[in-house]
């Protein structure tokens, strides 16, 4: 934990050094006071419309031991080890109600200690449109519609790439009292070829407070849960010999926000829910750092999340 630690408040430190060269830029606007939530990246969105460019660093420890389903007997297999990964999202806002949000990319490197072997590759590619349909500064609140559609564009071998892409609907708002922010989002995530992918329902929430102009920590809750399992299972493995066919087969839940397995099996345990804790520093008024701890609620033997270190920068520029 302290070299994960290490090597993450290092990387922080680099994406500061880069984003303090870009000049400021014009004064704020009506919601320029709120902040973006920093866990769940890809679903808990922002329920604001602004053009930004997000680099997002993260470090998870895998459970030492993992859940699964072999041919109806459930047991338990050794798994730990880690996983790291860089991400780059950006959102265009058009206007104050529309932006174009690109919401997931990137590459990931997992390092199993124990059944897997180690492996990397690149996340599936999703970007989508946003539109703000209510939008009342004078009462510090947005209400958001988005609509996300997934690319099968990632690796297979960080078990991305499966099924024909899906679309994911999600309504997101953001409430204020002076200092005090609540926000939200609920959606789903709808696969073209549900026998491949997941059919599944999420939710987070986030509570932060502005102690002082820089220092906002925050609380988030997210959730996760599978409303029908896909199809993959031993036979898929034993037509490919793929390590990844293995793992969507046997594997009793879905993993964690970044994949979708869409195994037979992974309804056994529908519900994954995490709890993050942290904070957003405001370093100038067009850029900020978020860090995150981030943890199971639920089992975490049903998921490949043990815990979870998350560093982004929000740099936000306007035209």
């Amino acid at each position: 934990m302290r070299k994960r630690l290490a090597a993450t408040a290092c990387s922080a430190a680099t994406l500061l050094f880069v984003a303090l060269s870009v000049p400021q830029t014009v004064a704020a606007d009506d919601f320029d006071r709120f902040q973006m939530p920093v866990s769940n990246p890809v679903y808990n969105g922002d329920a604001r419309n602004v053009t930004m460019v997000r680099p997002i660093l993260l470090t998870q420890s895998l459970p030492d031991k993992i859940n699964v389903n072999i041919g109806g007997t459930k047991t338990k297999v050794d798994l730990g080890g880690e996983v790291t990964g860089v991400a780059l999202q950006f959102s265009y806002a058009f206007n104050e109600r529309l932006s174009l949000v690109a919401v997931k990319d990137g590459y990931v490197d997992c390092e199993p200690d124990n059944t897997l072997d180690d492996h990397s590759g690149m996340l599936d590619i999703a970007a989508g449109l946003q539109y703000s349909f209510i939008y009342n500064p004078a009462e510090d609140f947005i209400m958001s519609a988005r609509l996300v559609y997934e690319s099968t564009s990632g690796d297979s071998e960080v078990y991305q790439g499966n099924g024909s892409g899906n679309l994911a609907p999600s309504i997101l708002f953001l409430k204020g009292w002076d200092k005090l922010q609540f926000s939200g989002t609920v959606g789903l995530v709808l696969p073209f070829d549900s026998d491949e992918e997941n059919t599944m329902l999420y939710d987070s929430w986030d509570v932060s407070y502005a102690v002082t102009d820089w220092f906002r920590p925050l609380v988030e809750l997210n959730h996760f849960h599978v409303l029908s399992s896909g199809d993959r299972n031993l036979a898929d493995y034993t037509a490919s010999g793929d390590q990844e066919d293995l793992v969507a087969a046997i594997a009793t839940f879905n993993p964690c926000d970044i994949i979708n397995l869409g195994g037979e099996n992974n309804g056994d345990n529908k519900d994954l829910v995490t709890l993050a804790i942290g904070a957003r520093f405001r370093i100038t008024q067009w850029f900020d750092i978020g860090a995150a701890y981030e943890f199971p609620l639920t089992d975490n033997e049903d998921t490949l999340l043990d815990d979870r270190i998350l560093v982004d920068a929000m740099l936000t520029f306007k035209f």
